[in-house]
């Protein structure tokens, strides 16, 4: 296995590590092109001042990080002078050359997995303690006669009612300390021989990269791919009895289960410099773009396959049959997850929180396929946002006229605390116009319904027309639909919070949720795509 040392190292995929120093930053230098900065580049050294910028970005599907399928790390090691900073996709993508640098990174890992080989199994002789024999302990004895005798001559000072001498008061206490620490008997143990085994195994790790190169000056990109095996022979020892007095020697001698998987869970380093010549031996094939639309395209082209090809591996039960979650997607922000669901064949609905901060979001369907979606409506307001997707889903239809009643049932889709594609059953509890959720500077005011006596919903005519449901709406569940029957009634948004017993904390009121009513919606909607 080769090993690199660097002077930075920034582990990418899940997390990034960002150095402990601030770069030393070159003086500004024009370099014609992405091979002129490498030869620079290397001839200056590591250790010289950074000579550029340049941003890097993983596309690794969350999903498959989620689901324990990605095994290790793929790691960047910064072994030129060049200003290599973490961001996310969408800053990377669609930020500006000064701010990502003229050469951006956009990497997605569609394998990292580790597997094993057991060649050969072998029995292995040696000792354990199989009996403990115990005798008395002549330095028991002699502790206790030594007490004794220091009892004795404390005892006549006491008689004779005078202060215990200092020197006799320390025998007598040095004397109940050695007593205390001789033990009353001695074990030998004895010794039987037993059978460990020792298991010769092949550990392997594969990875497969696929990777940009961007030149936003020229905009032209590359795209390849890599791959990386590395392999570790190991002697595993297994059923080693703790009582094995050479148990420090075999530790020496073997690896156990806790070495290997340390090794199967280690990043796979690959030099900075090497991925750079892996891109330059592939500039033939460089590609034009006019917009950051065909990069985002063949991204998830990849990442479906990817997914694809680990769905056929799995053999997990699916959930219902239901032609309603093929409307609904799973939405990966920075920060988290929500939920969406088709309104056009080509435009998801969500709330506005679940995108806040990010224009770029990926977005996973119930067939598994991914994709990536950017955002093009918002309204802060309603809660509401626009995310124009690259593939193709089928629309939700939305409820008409004023059908929707208390008492009606209704039933949420969504993703709550990350159960994706959940079905949650609750009623229409009321149909009620609030503040808007996300605009209250103290959300327990109007939220903490229960807390108030003889409390009146205060009819706000400026306020937002919200669902209020008893179905089960969590984190993961903002922005997906509420459906009475086939037809979108509401977009799941927010519960009402109390202080705790403790006042530390505020605690979700249960049984209680609210939904964007579908009137709003389709205004907003309407509005949004206007000339679309």
């Amino acid at each position: 296995m080769a090993t690199f040392t660097f002077n930075r190292i920034f582990v990418l995929g899940v997390t990034a590590l960002i150095a402990m120093t601030a770069p030393r930053q070159a003086p500004a230098a024009e370099y014609n092109d992405l091979a002129g900065l490498v030869e620079a580049a290397r001839t200056a050294g590591p250790d010289a001042p950074d000579m550029m910028k340049m941003a890097i970005a993983p596309a690794t599907s969350k999903q498959l990080l989620r689901q324990g399928d990605i095994d290790f790390h793929f790691s960047v090691g910064i072994d030129l002078p060049i200003d290599l900073q973490p961001q996310t996709l969408s800053a990377t993508v669609m930020g500006a050359a000064q701010e990502t640098g003229r050469y951006v990174i956009v990497f997605d890992v569609a394998m990292a997995k580790a597997s094993r080989k057991v060649r050969d199994v072998r029995k292995e002789s040696s000792r354990k303690v199989v009996d403990v024999i115990k005798h008395e302990n002549p330095a028991y004895k002699r502790a206790l006669v030594q007490l004794d005798r220091a009892s004795q001559k404390v005892e006549r000072f006491e008689t004779a009612n005078k202060p215990v001498h200092p020197k006799i008061a320390e025998q007598f206490g040095q004397a109940q300390s050695k007593l205390t620490a001789t033990p009353p008997y001695l074990e030998q143990p004895v010794y039987g021989s037993y059978e460990y085994k020792a298991a010769d195994t092949e550990a392997s790790k594969t990875l497969t990269v696929n990777y940009y190169v961007i030149d936003k000056e020229t905009r032209r990109y590359v795209k390849s791919t890599f791959d990386v095996v590395e392999n570790q022979h190991f002697v595993m020892a297994y059923n080693l009895e703790p009582t094995d007095p050479d148990k420090d020697r075999i530790h020496s001698d073997h690896s156990f289960e806790k070495d290997v998987r340390d090794w199967e869970r280690a990043a796979i380093i690959i030099p900075l410099s090497h991925l750079l010549d892996h891109a330059l031996r592939h500039q033939g094939a460089s590609r034009s773009f006019a917009s950051a639309q065909p990069l985002l395209e063949e991204l998830a082209r990849d990442r479906s396959a990817a997914a694809a090809r680990l769905e056929s591996e799995r053999f997990d039960a699916r959930p219902l049959n239901d032609p309603r979650f093929d409307s609904v997607v799973a939405i990966f922000h920075p920060k988290g997850m929500g939920s969406g669901f088709y309104v056009r064949s080509n435009i998801v609905l969500t709330n506005w929180h679940v995108v806040e901060g990010t224009d770029i979001v990926e977005i996973k369907r119930y067939d598994g396929r991914e994709t990536f979606g950017q955002v093009i409506g918002r309204d802060v307001r309603l809660d509401l946002a626009l995310v124009k997707v690259q593939d193709r889903g089928r629309p939700v239809e939305f409820m008409t006229g004023k059908d929707v009643k208390p008492g009606e049932m209704t039933e949420v889709i969504g993703h709550p605390v990350g159960y994706a594609f959940s079905v949650t059953r609750g009623v229409v509890s009321a149909i009620r116009r609030l503040p808007p959720a996300l605009l209250k500077t103290k959300p327990s005011e109007d939220r903490a319904l229960a807390s108030v006596p003889n409390y009146q919903t205060p009819n706000h005519k400026d306020g937002v027309l919200y669902i209020q449901t008893d179905a089960a709406i969590n984190h993961g569940n903002s922005g997906g639909p509420m459906f009475m029957g086939n037809k979108v009634v509401g977009i799941s948004d927010w519960g009402p919070t109390e202080l705790s017993v403790d006042k530390q904390a505020a605690v979700k009121v249960p049984g209680i949720a609210f939904a964007v009513h579908y009137s709003e919606a389709t205004r907003f909607i309407t509005d949004a795509l206007k000339g679309e």
